[in-house]
């Protein structure tokens, strides 16, 4: 008898990560930036798995938006339609994938070297009492 569930090769989970998912949205678009939507889209269209479970998924996509530093947040101008803000790709991660397989990354991208600061945050010790 056959296993009941997923049984053909588009409803298997793709081999890549958020983040490579991410990215590849944002580098097919002439532009070089997406709305959150589009990225959305973009996933969906090319990959039925993604096509469920949509809310999990996407609070896991935009986690990883937000807190990796490969990724820059460009506000929307205020003559541009629709709403939310765009995202692109940071200019000094293009050698983020090897040979340009999504497969796999090199390392993981950081502004200069080291983690960004939260700019909320206290920059000096003494000042952690008033945050």
């Amino acid at each position: 008898m056959p296993r009941p569930g997923r049984n053909t090769y588009s409803d298997q989970k793709p081999p890549y990560s958020y983040i490579s998912l991410t990215a590849m949205a944002i580098q097919s678009c002439p532009d070089k930036m997406l709305p959150l939507s589009d990225i959305y889209k973009f996933i969906m269209d090319r990959f039925p798995y993604y096509r469920e479970n949509t809310q999990r998924w996407q609070n896991s996509l935009r986690h990883n938006l937000s807190f990796n530093d490969c990724f820059i947040k460009i506000p929307r101008r205020p003559d541009q339609p629709g709403k939310g803000s765009f995202w692109a790709l940071h200019p000094n991660c293009g050698d983020m994938f090897e040979n340009g397989s999504f497969l796999r990354r090199r390392k993981r991208f950081k502004v200069g070297g080291v983690p960004v600061q939260d700019p909320l945050a206290p920059s000096k010790p003494q000042d952690a009492a008033h945050y």
